[in-house]
């Protein structure tokens, strides 16, 4: 991105058009420059820098400012220039050269300096007195291509709003979008609201929504149309602005990191969800859901068997926001939990759904209590619609068999199973249980128990539930014997 000031354009019947560079020619002289240039002052770079500027000052400044990027500029000056002045200033006026070396010479004794290196380092913070230290060189034509996308970032600073279409790189596309915090809409295009739609232009949101173009240009194809509003002759005025794939202009073809949490308060939550174990997975924006015309990627997905459910995370709104929130969460085709800064000023009768309200961490009983309260309704749901099932052996586990029907294992628990009884995880037939009794009779040497259990594929559970009782000796279990009965 530019300085508006340094930003090129054509304005012509109604349309406004970035100036892109197609050449490499000033650009290889500007890089030349900068590279010959380490070692020297900065204000001596701007003076060499000024006898290219009949080419166009404009484009050479704007070039110079992104290679400027990638220069360090450093002070050579053993004290910084800022301590120096504030002490001479604070001596007050000279009117004479005689008292203006008399200062410098108490400068050059109190900062245990030379007078020459007194005057050489009264300005030595200013970025113009600054040595070039080193330069990382660029390709011309990279150049060309980073100072083209600039000009078009640099054009929607004054967006009223941006639509495109793309084939392909949605979901970066839409997770770029939410880490931007921009606010959008869908129909048949990607509707993003630009920052001259706001109640006052804000620059940082003008800038957020030109970090968004590079995401869009790395689809396979694209198509771009916003509207401008600039100045035109003293008066503003609105223009259109039109790019595709199919432009023959140079552009780079790369793609900003995205930082996979959005604030510290959903690094966290997913951390300490994580460490609960709960047979929940959690999934950071797992995929776009669709909500009338609109499209919500929630900030969390809870995937259990299949059931799903999503957490929204709501830490931004303008009364247009959350009045577009509430309408996409109304219609969104999904169960989605919504936690909602308390600082933010709204209430829970502003959202649908289920609502927590959260200060500086997302209250973790709380999305516990829901996950638990959306599975008891799948479950009962399952328990409604279940006909009854069948086993063909006499043990099996309570897992197999929810695989087998696909449905919760604790749906499968709580069938009434005739025959059968479901013990820990397991689910044994009468038959089988009256038959290891009457084996067990006999027995007391917990080893042999043991045996009869193993052969059964059954666990120890079973004992307590056949009348039998285990007895210990410090760890290890010795016998095994009938309960007394009341």
């Amino acid at each position: 991105m530019l300085p508006k000031e340094l930003l090129m354009v054509r304005k012509r019947k109604g349309s406004i058009i970035p100036c892109y560079l197609s050449k490499a020619t000033i650009a290889e002289e500007l890089i030349h420059l900068y590279t010959q240039s380490i070692g020297k002052k900065y204000k001596l770079i701007l003076r060499d820098r000024e006898a290219l500027e009949g080419y166009d000052f404009k484009v050479v400044r704007g070039l110079s400012t992104l290679l400027e990027r990638r220069c360090i500029f450093s002070s050579d000056s053993k004290v910084p220039g800022k301590d120096i002045r504030e002490f001479l200033f604070k001596q007050g006026f000279v009117t004479t050269f005689q008292a203006r070396e008399k200062r410098l010479e108490e400068a050059a004794t109190i900062f245990m300096l030379t007078k020459e290196e007194v005057e050489a380092s009264i300005f030595s913070d200013l970025l113009e007195e600054q040595v070039l230290t080193d330069f990382k060189t660029i390709d011309p034509l990279d150049l060309i291509r980073d100072y083209n996308l600039s000009l078009t970032q640099t054009v929607l600073f004054d967006a009223l709003g941006l639509s495109f279409t793309v084939s392909g790189n949605h979901q970066q596309i839409f997770r770029k979008i939410k880490y931007l915090g921009l606010m959008y809409e869908i129909d048949e295009k990607i509707r993003v609201t630009g920052p001259g739609s706001l109640f006052k232009k804000n620059r940082r949101y003008g800038t957020a929504l030109a970090k968004l173009v590079p995401e869009i240009m790395n689809a396979k194809g694209y198509e771009i149309h916003a509207i401008i509003e600039t100045n035109d002759s003293g008066e503003p005025r609105v223009f259109t602005f039109d790019l595709d794939s199919n432009n023959k202009i140079l552009f780079p073809k790369t793609s900003e990191p995205i930082t996979h949490f959005d604030s510290m308060v959903e690094q966290q939550f997913y951390q300490d969800m994580n460490a609960l174990h709960l047979g929940w997975e959690i999934i950071r924006e797992p995929n776009v859901i669709k909500a009338g015309e609109y499209a919500v990627i929630p900030d969390f997905g809870f995937i259990k068997d299949d059931m799903r459910l999503y957490l929204e995370i709501v830490g931004f709104w303008t009364k247009e926001y959350l009045t577009k929130k509430v309408t996409k969460l109304q219609n969104a085709q999904a169960d989605i939990i919504v936690a909602v800064n308390e600082q933010l000023g709204c209430s829970i009768e502003d959202f649908p759904h289920d609502v927590i309200m959260y200060r500086q961490k997302i209250p973790l009983l709380d999305i516990v209590r829901l996950l638990r309260e959306a599975e008891e309704r799948h479950v009962e749901k399952q328990l409604q619609t279940m006909e009854q099932i069948h086993i063909s052996s006499d043990v099996c586990t309570i897992q197999d068999l929810a695989k087998t029907y696909m449905v919760n294992p604790k749906t499968i628990a709580r069938l009434d199973i005739p025959g059968y009884q479901v013990i820990g995880d397991q689910i044994i037939s009468q038959k089988l249980l009256q038959t290891v009794k009457e084996e067990l009779k006999e027995l007391e040497a917990y080893n042999e128990v043991e045996k009869i259990l193993l052969k059964h594929h059954l666990t120890q559970l079973v004992l307590d539930v056949l009348g039998f009782r285990v007895i210990w000796e410090g760890l290890q279990p010795t016998k095994v014997v009938e309960k007394k009965k009341d």
